[in-house]
């Protein structure tokens, strides 16, 4: 930074039009300026020699870097990543962020998903970082940075703790306010033209880049407000101190920088307090997901005395019963959900299950049929609708939806099996065959298709045949896991 030629004083980091190299004082204290080139405030310094902000330089770097080793390593680099992908490279999760990994909350500022990505925050980053760079200084501009990236991550973290977030937006927002709050309040020897043509231009990012946040489903908004409150209350509280002396100003931001990181550990202290439900519902998903079902049930209901209408507790509490073969609990578990939700489709396919489980086949066939017209293109559902209609012994309506799963799904070799069976029942022994076999082709290791296979080969007088098949289904049998029929 240059000093005034007069009284050595240190002058401002920015100037319009004609540089000086005298301080305001001296200049009105009648000492005359040295004439000097014309300033550009993002690409020429006072003396005339190119500007190159090195803390925007450095920061796309870092992030350029990251990405890149990303993509060395199997990261795609067009389409999206997976969430463990983006988890190994340090990307926000509450279950990780709330629970011993809090760094999440500044790496995920480095970390992309997708080539665009990456494109689009780094062209922004550039084109605001040279301005917010020379109007703060240097290591002034890097604190704020983190420090609205931080308030970003923590925002996301209260808002969709259960979400990975990744990116640098929510710091770029952050940029965008304190250029906003320090253009305003910062009394700046700005031309006012320039000034308001700046704001006009910030403020319309702002709206432009919030609104397309809400239209896009993948857009994490509440990062990039987060970011942009902090970077509004930062600028305010440095903007009116950039004119003054270099002592005084570095002075002054010492104690915002102090303030501003204890107001983000107190978010993160609040967001922890409001948003730690995720972490044992994540411990409950990894044990039940290990076979460790009653440590999971324990985990949930920590997580459903903080939040009983938890709709991902209860889907998952109400898996972890029907692992158990537990139908009441799984019933009740089920129905609480459908209080919230009353169209989630999988809630009603498990309760269809529970009531399948429990005789109660009119109850059941009632809720296949309602699925049946809300998702015509899930074969299971129909499948689960004529083992209804069997049970009530409305065979050619069971028919009818069986092939109906066939048609949704040619592979199904459940459908293939039910169909089977039925054509056995009505001794049909050659069309049964038929459908066993079918069955086999697509799923080999049907113990009930080679059980019925045997029975109808039985039915033809086979014996050798018959002998085969039962040999298959007892082998398979004594090698199979139970089957699971409901969905999470």
């Amino acid at each position: 930074m240059a000093n005034c030629v007069s009284c050595g004083r240190a002058l401002p980091s920015f100037s319009f039009g004609e540089a000086s190299n005298v301080c305001g004082d001296c200049r009105r204290a009648g000492i005359p300026p040295i004439p000097s080139a014309p300033v550009d405030p993002l690409s020429r310094s006072v003396r005339g020699v190119t500007y190159r902000p090195p803390f925007t330089v450095a920061i796309v770097g870092v992030n350029a870097l990251v990405f890149a080793g990303m993509v060395a390593t199997g990261v795609p680099l067009l389409k999206e990543p997976t969430y463990a992908q983006l988890l190994r490279w340090g990307a926000d999760f509450g279950p990780l962020s709330l629970d011993g990994q809090p760094w999440r909350v500044l790496t995920s500022n480095y970390v992309h998903i997708g080539l665009w990505h990456i494109v689009l925050n780094m062209w922004g980053l550039w084109n605001l970082g040279r301005l917010a760079e020379r109007i703060f200084g240097g290591w002034t501009y890097l604190l704020t940075y983190t420090a609205c990236g931080i308030a970003g991550s923590l925002t996301s973290l209260f808002f969709h703790p259960h979400t990975p977030g990744a990116g640098a937006s929510g710091a770029i927002f952050g940029l965008v306010g304190a250029l906003i709050s320090a253009l305003y309040l910062g009394r700046l020897p700005f031309p006012k033209v320039a000034m308001q043509r700046m704001l006009r231009s910030l403020l319309i990012v702002v709206a432009v880049n919030l609104y397309l946040g809400a239209q896009v489903g993948v857009i994490d908004n509440s990062a990039h407000i987060g970011g942009l409150v902090m970077g509004l209350a930062l600028g305010a509280v440095l903007g009116p101190e950039l004119t003054k002396p270099r002592e005084i100003r570095t002075a002054h931001e010492r104690i915002v920088f102090v303030a501003a990181a204890i107001l983000l550990v107190g978010l993160g202290a609040f967001a922890r307090r409001q948003s730690g439900w995720v972490v044992p519902l994540e411990r409950a998903r990894q044990a039940i997901n290990q076979g460790r079902v009653d440590e999971g049930i324990g985990e949930l209901q920590q997580v459903l005395a903080r939040r009983p209408d938890e709709e991902m507790g209860l889907d998952l509490l109400s898996y972890a019963y029907l692992l158990k073969n537990d139908y009441p609990r799984a019933e009740v578990a089920l129905k609480r959900l459908l209080t919230s939700d009353p169209d989630d489709p999988t809630a009603q396919y498990n309760l269809g299950v529970v009531y399948q489980a429990t005789d109660r086949y009119e109850q059941a066939r009632e809720l296949f049929l309602k699925l049946s017209l809300q998702t015509p293109e899930n074969d299971k559902v129909w499948l689960s609708l004529g083992s209804s209609l069997k049970k009530l012994n409305r065979l050619p309506e069971a028919e009818q939806a069986f092939r109906q799963a066939l048609a949704v799904n040619p592979k199904n070799s459940a459908a293939f099996l039910a169909i089977g069976q039925m054509q056995l029942e009505l001794e049909q022994p050659d069309t049964a065959i038929d459908s066993f076999q079918h069955c086999l082709q697509i799923d080999p290791k049907s113990a009930d298709a080679e059980l019925g296979l045997s029975r109808a080969y039985l039915a033809k007088r086979m014996f050798k045949e018959a002998a085969g098949t039962l040999k298959k289904y007892q082998e398979i049998k004594a090698s199979e896991q139970p089957p699971s029929q409901w969905s999470r």
